[in-house]
C-alpha cells in the first residue's frame, strides 16, 4: 500500500467535496460558511467544540467564584481576574507550542498549507518551558514515523450539511490496521494542559448520557472532540472510493513541561457511540 499516494487522492476528494458544499473557513474571524440542505450558504453551523458542550455542564465561573468569595464582590472580581490572567498566560504558551510544532510537522511530512503565526506573548520562563514541550511533540512525531503513519493533513476543514456541524482536526493520519491488510484514519491532537488538572479536578462531575461513565475533565472532553471530527471525515467520504475506510483510532497527546509526553487513546466504545449517533437529535 502506497499511503502517500492514497493521501493525495483523498485530499483531492475532500477539496472537491468542500467546493460542492461551498465550505470555507475565515480564519481571521473564525467563521465557517457552508451551503445548507436548503441551498442557502449559512454561517451558523456549530463547530465540534460547541457540539461536545451538549454532553457536559460548563464551568460556572460566576457561580463558583461567588461561593468561593463568600458573597464578597471585591473578592469575586479578584478571583475572576486571576482565572482570566492564568488562562491568557497558559494560552500564550500553548499557542507558541502549537505553532512551532505545526511548522516542524509540515517540514517533516511535506506541507499542504501555510501555517499562520498566531499572536502570543511569552516571557523567558514560558519560552524555556514551551521549548521542552516542543521537544516532547517532536518525540511524538518520531513515534509516528516508527508506526509508518502518513500525514493526510493538518487542520483539515471538515463539514457536512446533513449532519449539521463543522470543524478542523489537528492532525489526520493514514495508518495500516493491525493485520496489515488495509489502512484507515487516525486522528491525533496535542494538548498543553497542566497534567495535574488534565484528568481530575477539584469538583469533577460525570458527563451527560451516553457518556455518563466519563469524568467531565479536559481529557474527557477531548475524548469526545476527536471522534466527532472522525465522524465528519467519514461522512465527507461517503459515496467515494474511500467510503469503506474506518476511523481506526483517536489519540490525545499531552506534551509536558518536563520534555515528555503521554498518549491517551480514546476508548473504542466512545468512538462507536459517536459514529452511530443521530446528529439531528443531538443538535435539535
Amino acid at each position: 500500500m502506497d499511503l502517500k499516494k492514497e493521501s493525495e487522492k483523498i485530499r483531492k476528494i475532500l477539496d472537491r467535496r468542500r467546493k460542492e458544499i461551498d465550505l470555507t473557513f475565515i480564519e481571521e474571524d473564525h467563521i465557517y460558511y457552508m451551503r445548507a440542505e436548503d441551498g442557502i450558504i449559512r454561517s451558523n453551523f456549530p463547530s465540534v467544540s460547541k457540539v461536545i458542550k451538549k454532553f457536559y455542564e460548563e464551568f460556572d465561573s460566576q457561580g463558583i467564584s461567588h461561593r468561593m468569595a463568600k458573597g464578597d464582590p471585591a473578592k469575586q472580581r479578584e478571583l475572576l481576574q486571576e482565572w482570566a490572567d492564568k488562562g491568557t498566560y497558559a494560552s500564550n504558551q500553548g499557542s507558541r507550542v502549537h505553532y512551532i510544532l505545526e511548522k516542524e510537522l509540515i517540514d517533516q511530512y511535506g506541507g499542504y498549507k501555510k501555517v499562520r503565526e498566531p499572536i502570543y506573548i511569552c516571557d523567558e520562563e514560558q519560552i524555556e518551558r514551551s521549548d521542552k514541550m516542543i521537544g516532547a511533540g517532536n518525540d511524538f512525531l518520531s513515534l509516528m514515523h516508527e508506526r509508518n503513519a502518513v500525514l493526510l493533513d493538518t487542520e483539515i476543514i471538515l463539514g457536512d450539511p446533513e449532519i449539521g456541524y463543522v470543524g478542523q482536526p489537528d492532525k489526520v493520519w493514514l495508518i495500516e490496521n493491525k493485520q496489515g491488510t488495509d489502512y484507515g484514519f487516525l486522528i491525533t491532537d496535542w494538548k498543553t494542559n497542566k497534567p495535574e488538572n488534565f484528568k481530575k479536578q477539584r469538583y469533577t462531575k460525570k458527563m451527560y448520557p451516553p457518556f455518563d461513565n466519563i469524568d467531565s475533565t479536559a481529557l474527557g472532553h477531548y475524548y469526545l472532540q476527536l471522534p466527532f471530527y472522525g465522524k465528519l471525515l467519514l461522512k465527507m467520504l461517503k459515496g467515494t472510493p474511500y467510503a469503506d475506510k474506518k476511523l481506526l483510532g483517536s489519540i490525545v497527546v499531552l506534551v509536558k513541561e518536563d520534555g515528555s509526553f503521554d498518549e491517551f487513546k480514546v476508548p473504542q466504545e466512545v468512538i462507536q457511540k459517536i459514529l452511530l449517533m443521530d446528529m439531528q437529535k443531538v443538535l435539535k
